[in-house]
C-alpha cells in the first residue's frame, strides 16, 4: 500500500480512534484524525485527504451531513463507515466495512486500488 494514501478518521471516540489510526500507520496509511463533524467537513472536502473513514461512533444523522458535504465537492473520493454490530446500513453513498483490523485493512485496499483509477498518484 502506498505510504502517502491519506485517510481522515471521523469518530468521536479518542481512545478507538487513535487505536485505529495505529494499525491504519502501520499498514502504511497515512491518517488524520477529526473528533468532530465540523472538523471533518473542513478536511474531508479538501484534496489532502484520499479517503474518509466514519467511525461508528458517529450517529447517523452526522454519517449522512458529512457525507453529503463531502460528496458535493468530491463525487469519486471513497468514504468507509465502520459498523458496530452486522444489522447496521450504510449512510448515504457510503460502503460498510467491519471494525476488525484485517477486514478493515481489505476494505481500505479495496477502496484505495478502485479510487486509483481515477486518481493515478494512489497507485501502488
Amino acid at each position: 500500500m502506498p505510504h502517502y494514501t491519506r485517510i481522515l478518521s471521523v469518530g468521536h471516540d479518542h481512545h478507538l480512534l487513535s487505536l485505529r489510526s495505529m494499525v491504519l500507520e502501520n499498514a502504511g496509511f497515512d491518517v488524520i484524525e477529526a473528533y468532530s463533524v465540523t472538523d471533518a467537513l473542513r478536511l474531508g472536502q479538501s484534496d489532502a485527504v484520499d479517503l474518509v473513514l466514519i467511525c461508528h461512533t458517529v450517529p447517523k444523522p452526522e454519517q449522512k451531513r458529512l457525507i453529503g458535504a463531502i460528496r458535493e465537492r468530491r463525487r469519486l473520493m471513497p468514504v468507509l463507515c465502520v459498523i458496530a454490530h452486522d444489522f447496521a446500513m450504510a449512510a448515504d453513498s457510503s460502503t460498510i466495512t467491519d471494525n476488525a483490523p484485517q477486514l478493515l485493512l481489505d476494505a481500505l485496499h479495496k477502496a484505495v486500488v478502485n479510487y486509483s483509477s481515477y486518481r493515478p498518484n494512489l497507485a501502488a
